[in-house]
């Protein structure tokens, strides 16, 4: 395309003005005379005419854009005494020109484009943002400026300021270290194993644990006094905190290595609560880290700063406390407040298994002995207990027993009772909205406590050592007495419950475990029946075998593999295959991933040595020390097994 330059804005209209003449003096000699001097008077008096000619009212002219930064650099210069660190860059963030202060804060002008980066992104109209160069810290500031030359081109340049922080930042960290962070702690199992202990040896027992005790309280310069045989108070300073975080809180191995001959190793649990300036918060934050704790089963130290929790330690198995005797009183309480109700709501967690649902019936037959009416709330009928539901329809006597959230709130008044089982998370109900509108729960459950549980409970019976919410329902029959009569079918639904999450007895199995099981035999469980509970079909059966077939193995020693989804219950499937995967020698840990819908649910196992529990949190699950799992929503099943693998090198990463 031709372009028109200067050259030509002069050439073209005295060209033009010459034809016009000489077509004049053809027609008239002096008509040509006159063009001409016409032309010749426009020509040189234009340019006056042009200064002296004001824009019309209304009219807007654009300016000249401004694009030659070397007009800037030689034009403009910045004052070398400036007392801060100034420069002046160009829209995109290259350095024009700088001062000897800004030198000195970068010995290396590229080393400035680090930080020019954080303030383009961050800082705006003089808005500061603190950044770090080596060891200082700046509140550094970009603002917009224009610049105008003397033909009036204007163009936009960035100045930068830098006001040194150091100090400030240094006052800051000091008094943040100066704060006071109480903890509380706890010795889980003390009374299990003075139980075991030699009455001699108890003061030698209590007289080690205070010795390292005390000895971690010098260690940081903290406060540490002995309020009951198994319970400290313990204050110290933010800063020193960071020593105990370094060594993973190792006092939790030196108590449980403490020996005064053979007997059970000493576990304990500590809460930490920060509270900025506020020790009413710090206290408030340390009750909230050590019922955490103890709920998620000893052995481990919780810190707790606002609205996060930082774990550590988890590793020993989870230890009853005067388990008799607690489920004797939660079952005197429960009995008082189904009295007190007027109707009964009972439901487990999404996608039901045989432990929710058994533990539902359980509570069922319980209100049944008061007269008092239930229900269980479900909107479906999960694959996991489709056989159990289709014994209950064949007996004739449940069909009115459950039903959908809508005619659940339609029904509920103040009165109502809503008891929760086998879950305590507000996300993993049955049905949230049920949840939010009761105002008198109850809540059974075994798994290890998580930050999102229900808070509102009137009672609550949770206990991580339990093999099963089925067990602690049991529990509570027990200690009802005669009052309650099972059936049959209730009795497998309890009993197929702790099947199921003890893995045919040989998982978190205890003495109570047992005797809740003979305790359901001889009311009319029958093992036999609850095994064809758990019968695949042919397909299902191929699908385990697949996923046995197909693992891989990461890191040498852990299993992650894919169940097939063309099964009817491809999650209880894949949780089969993961335990399946237990029994091939040198494999600590499987994890199995199923797709279902947009959902892929994971199931891990492990013999303890790992803590499956804590790689699950990592992915938003939960559940035990060798058993749980997660599902994660709107990915594919290579995504679900990369970020298996991340969570896996995140949680040994932290155990090394």
């Amino acid at each position: 395309m031709y372009k028109i330059t200067k050259h030509d804005k002069i050439i073209v209209p005295v060209a033009l003005m010459g034809i016009i003449i000489f077509v004049c003096s053809l027609i008239d000699i002096y008509l040509g005379i006159g063009t001409l001097i016409g032309g010749v008077a426009v020509f040189f008096g234009w340019p006056a005419l042009k200064e002296l000619h004001a824009p019309f009212e209304g009219t807007k002219e654009e300016p000249p854009s401004f694009l030659d930064t070397t007009v800037l650099q030689g034009n403009f210069h910045i004052p070398h005494n400036l007392p801060i660190p100034y420069a002046v860059l160009d829209i995109r963030g290259h350095i024009l020109m700088y001062n000897q202060k800004f030198a000195e804060v970068f010995s290396d002008i590229e080393d400035a484009k680090q930080s020019i980066d954080k303030l383009l992104k961050q800082s705006g109209a003089g808005e500061t943002t603190l950044i770090q160069v080596a060891e200082k810290y700046f509140e550094g500031a970009l603002d917009h400026c224009d610049v105008i030359e003397e033909n009036g081109a204007v163009g936009t340049v960035l100045t930068m300021t830098l006001v040194d922080a150091t100090k400030k930042q240094q006052l800051a960290k000091l008094l943040e270290d100066q704060q006071t962070v109480v903890s509380m702690i706890f010795l889980d199992n003390y009374e299990e194993v003075v139980d075991n202990l030699d009455e001699s040896r108890w003061p030698i027992l209590s007289a080690l644990i205070d010795r390292k005790l005390n000895q971690l309280a010098q260690d940081v310069d903290g406060v540490i006094r002995k309020l009951e045989k198994d319970r400290y108070f313990f204050l110290v300073k933010k800063g020193k905190l960071s020593q105990l975080k370094e060594k993973k809180f190792d006092i939790l191995n030196d108590i449980r290595e403490i020996s005064v001959g053979d007997h059970i190793p000493v576990t304990i649990s500590m809460g930490i609560g920060i509270g900025g300036n506020s020790l009413d918060v710090a206290m408030q934050n340390a009750k909230a880290a050590i019922d955490l704790a103890l709920g998620r089963g000893g052995d481990q130290v919780v810190v707790k700063e606002g609205e996060s929790f930082v774990f550590y330690g988890g590793k020993a198995g989870e230890m009853g406390r005067n388990a008799r005797i607690r489920a004797r009183v939660k079952a005197d309480a429960l009995w008082e407040l189904i009295g007190e109700s007027s109707g009964i709501l009972v439901m487990g967690h999404k996608n039901g298994d045989l432990d929710s649902m058994g533990s539902c019936m359980g509570i069922c037959a319980i209100a049944r002995a008061m007269d008092k009416r239930c229900n269980i709330v479900m909107d479906e009928v999960g694959v996991g207990i489709r056989r159990l539901w289709d014994k209950m329809l064949a007996s004739g006597n449940y069909q009115n027993l459950t039903i959908k959230t809508s005619d659940a709130l339609k029904m509920m008044d103040a009165k109502t009772l809503v008891i929760i089982v086998d879950t305590h998370r507000k996300s993993m109900v049955e049905s949230p909205q049920v949840l939010e509108v009761a105002k008198r729960i109850v809540l059974f459950d075994h798994h290890r406590k998580s930050t999102d549980a229900i808070d509102q409970a009137v009672l609550v019976y949770h206990e991580a050592y339990a093999s099963s919410t089925a067990e602690l329902i049991t529990e509570m029959i027990q200690h009802i007495g005669k009052k309650v009569k099972l059936s049959n079918i209730e009795a497998d639904a309890l009993l197929a419950g702790i099947t199921v999450d003890t893995k045919n007895f040989c998982v978190k199995t205890g003495a109570i475990t047992f005797e809740a099981a003979a305790f359901l035999r001889r009311n009319g469980a029958d093992s036999i029946r609850v095994r064809l509970l758990f019968q695949n079909d042919m397909d299902a059966y191929k699908a385990k075998a697949s996923a046995v077939k197909d693992a891989e193995l990461f890191m040498g020693n852990i299993a992650i593999s894919v169940c097939p989804a063309n099964v009817e219950n491809s999650t209880l499937t894949a949780a089969q295959a993961a335990d399946e995967l237990m029994n091939v020698t040198g494999i600590k840990a499987s994890f199995v991933c199923c797709k279902v819908g947009d959902t892929v649910y994971i199931s891990a196992r492990s013999f303890g040595e790992i803590n499956v529990q804590r790689i699950m949190e990592r992915l938003g699950g939960g559940g035990h020390l060798t058993v749980s799992g997660a599902q994660l929503q709107g990915v594919v099943l290579e995504e679900a097994k990369e970020k298996i693998r991340h969570a896996i090198q995140e949680y040994l990463k932290e155990e090394a």
